[in-house]
């Protein structure tokens, strides 16, 4: 199987930086973007024992300097497969304290990187005849969030039409795009948000989920690990529900 440049936005977060670590082992290169500085530098410094890393410090709402780093990867660098896995919000807020600029946040952290990263790299997977991108929408994308707020799910299914629009754009480059709606997944910052709950709300979540428990990362990183990899190729458009049975 030929050596494939992976670029991974939100690199040092829960769920993908245990994905880093399972494309790292299976051979592949690594471009890994976050604004974490301290953690990234940690991650590279890991994985490189395995592979070659690069890592990219930055905002991906920052278009201007997202297009300087990716347009500086050349040669074997260039990325053929992506996984935007920046995102999340663990704000309950009630619709009636919503208001535009909270929107605006929203969609500027979970939408518009998204659109970016596919326009900077489609077009040379697109020269290739071969590229794999995973977006991360969630289960609240789908239908509604116990643990969110409604300018996330609109954001999140914004994540969707993205994906299928893309989808449809580029299969005929051997190109494929899914997205991939996690449910309650337990990285660090879902079990913080968890923990704050009273222990009846808890149980009331976990009583909506008919396998009645929260999934863990490496069921997270399973159906994205798929996703990359060559056998995907005839799976496009697609939306992966990891859920627990939430959403059936």
């Amino acid at each position: 199987m030929p050596v494939r440049t992976a670029l991974i936005t939100g690199a040092a977060g829960g769920i993908c930086s245990a994905l880093c670590r399972a494309l790292a082992a299976r051979g592949d290169r690594l471009v890994l973007f976050d604004r974490d500085e301290t953690a990234l530098k940690e991650l590279t410094s890991e994985l490189s024992e395995t592979t070659e890393v690069r890592a990219l410090i930055g905002d991906v709402r920052d278009a201007a300097r997202l297009e300087r780093e990716l347009g500086a990867l050349t040669g074997g660098w260039t990325p053929q497969i992506l996984v935007n896995g920046v995102g999340g919000d663990t704000r309950v807020v009630p619709l009636e304290n919503l208001d535009e600029a909270f929107l605006n946040d929203s969609l500027a952290l979970n939408v518009l990187p998204v659109l970016t990263t596919m326009r900077l790299c489609a077009p040379a997977m697109k020269r290739s005849g071969y590229g794999r991108i995973v977006n991360f929408s969630s289960a609240g994308g789908r239908t509604y969030s116990h643990f969110s707020n409604a300018a996330y799910v609109a954001a999140k299914s914004a994540v969707l039409g993205l994906t299928k629009q893309a989808a449809y754009e580029l299969a005929p480059f051997g190109v494929c795009v899914n997205a991939v709606a996690h449910g309650p997944i337990a990285t660090q910052r879902i079990a913080d948000a968890w923990t704050d709950r009273p222990e009846e709300e808890r149980q009331a979540v976990l009583s909506r989920i008919p396998v009645g428990r929260l999934g863990t990362v490496a069921e997270a990183v399973g159906s994205v690990l798929q996703l990359c990899s060559e056998e995907a190729g005839f799976t496009t458009g697609t939306v992966i529900d990891v859920n627990g049975g939430l959403l059936i």
